[in-house]
């Protein structure tokens, strides 16, 4: 008899329902009396993969089809598995069988619905070059997808991934780790994909004997791994999951999962999120009290505990600020802002605040301006438009933990008037924005979104030679000149 259940969520996500773009992750559950099955799969958020909603639900189907054949193959022949030379292979068998049954079913799908016109023309003019390819007969890449998933028996687990997310096991002793080893090309928004030509070798494994099955395994797309600001504090989150099914048991907990979903994406990256797990409710009863003190020593309630790095928070900025910046469609966007302020009026609460203007915003304003350099560049004069803030609500817990990671001063109730006291805190914080400032422009990201280098612009409401010569080391480009100017004429 199994003892293990599983259970997915998958929601769409805030950032997503905002903009009308339709959910691209997919997730799926399964148990019977010899296994239980578990999978989530991501499909690529940008544009030019037309078909990645049903690359990601063709993905998590196939897994789960060629899973349920390859426990029928390995029923009574699981000795096989404790050669690590048979067990490679076999793994590698099980995969390739995946990748195939996936190409096979959406070329059924572009066979029996060819792409048309307003799917093609969806593609933003950035992106153009994907139109003709398609035109041309190529349908892979627009069914673009990762894939986790995992398989619980009674006689061993495994798991199989490519591309980002996280594997995460919750063990007896209330440590929490990912099993499955990381992807080197997973880098910021850069992921391995099954659509890509060496997708048959791309999946990394891992592997549990009889006796060593873990009580809980939870997967997760890059969607949950965006809503904690660092792997210390995901782990934390998946204790608590096993900890509820603990004391609440699983329907309860099942509930309790698929309810907090949509408050996850609300408050962190706005992404799609897809949740599944295989939990063995029964042992994770007996060692909840392992789990409760392991939960305790890692962090707090507020997680305030938790160290947060520079790189830490650089890259989620980076990764918010990218993917906001994505989405936009104005065809006019001449500059972008990250207007920075202090929140409260507190030095130790720096915010960024993420916005854009227009030229057709410009030349409305000119008449209220002193001239058409002072309505083109002061923020005043601008949209104001708040795509994106980092440093206010949830975000603030992550910016006072870098800050006390880093070593910086803080103080809760400190106002305006101490300014000079943490003139580090906003130093470090608006060098942390140049850095990302740097990397969009030199990994081709604002050329390749807007079809041209457009300036970034890191503000306040202060135009000075402080303003032009953080810019100016930002953005490096002709891009920034007209700004300068503006800063050093002001």
């Amino acid at each position: 008899m199994n003892n293990y259940s599983s259970f997915s969520h998958t929601t769409t996500g805030s950032f997503h329902i905002k903009n009308g773009i339709v959910c691209q992750d997919c997730s799926m559950s399964f148990s019977n009396d010899k296994y239980s099955f578990a999978a989530v799969a991501d499909g690529h958020g940008s544009p030019q993969y037309i078909r990645t909603d049903r690359g990601s639900r063709f993905a998590v189907e196939c897994a789960c089809e060629c899973a349920e054949e390859f426990m029928d193959i390995m029923d009574g022949a699981e000795m096989l598995l404790n050669s690590e030379k048979k067990r490679s292979k076999l793994f590698a068998f099980l995969w390739r069988n995946v990748v195939s049954l996936w190409y096979d079913r959406i070329a059924d799908d572009y066979i029996s619905n060819p792409f048309t016109d307003e799917e093609l023309n969806r593609i933003p003019d950035e992106f153009s070059d994907y139109r003709q390819y398609y035109k041309d007969g190529n349908f892979l890449i627009a069914y673009g997808t990762t894939l986790e998933f995992f398989v619980v028996s009674r006689e061993f687990a495994f798991g199989v991934q490519i591309g980002d997310g996280k594997c995460v096991i919750v063990a007896e002793d209330g440590s929490a780790y990912s099993p499955i080893p990381d992807d080197p090309d997973c880098i910021g928004n850069v992921t391995t994909s099954m659509c890509q030509d060496n997708a048959n070798n791309a999946a990394r494994f891992c592997y549990f004997e009889k006796g060593a099955v873990p009580p809980a395994v939870f997967l997760g797309t890059d969607g949950v791994d965006k809503s904690c600001w660092n792997e210390e504090q995901l782990y934390d989150l998946y204790r608590e999951f096993a900890i509820k099914f603990a004391e609440s048991g699983f329907d309860e907990t099942n509930k309790y999962i698929k309810n907090i979903l949509p408050e996850i994406t609300a408050n962190s990256s706005g992404d799609d999120i897809s949740c599944a797990g295989i939990v063995n409710v029964g042992i994770l009863k007996k060692c909840v009290e392992e789990l409760k003190n392991s939960s305790e020593e890692d962090s707090h309630d507020d997680r305030y505990d938790v160290y947060v790095s520079t790189d830490d928070i650089k890259g989620l900025i980076s990764v918010l600020i990218e993917d906001t910046i994505a989405s936009w469609e104005e065809a006019d966007i001449y500059a972008l802002s990250l207007f920075v302020y202090d929140d409260e009026d507190n030095p130790c609460k720096p915010t960024v605040i993420l916005g854009y203007n227009t030229e057709s915003e410009y030349m409305k304003n000119i008449p209220f301006a002193d001239s058409e350099q002072e309505a083109r560049w002061n923020y005043i004069f601008w949209l104001q438009n708040n795509e994106l803030s980092f440093g206010t609500d949830d975000t603030a817990k992550i910016v006072r933990q870098w800050i006390l990671s880093s070593g910086y001063p803080y103080d809760e109730d400190a106002d305006s008037s101490d300014t000079e006291r943490y003139e580090s805190v906003t130093k470090a914080f608006t060098e942390i924005l140049a850095d990302i400032v740097q990397n969009l422009h030199s990994s081709g990201f604002i050329k390749k979104v807007f079809g041209k280098d457009i300036p970034v612009l890191i503000h306040n409401l202060d135009y000075n030679s402080k303003t032009a010569e953080i810019n100016m080391f930002a953005n490096c480009s002709d891009s920034i000149r007209d700004f300068v100017n503006f800063c050093k004429s002001t």
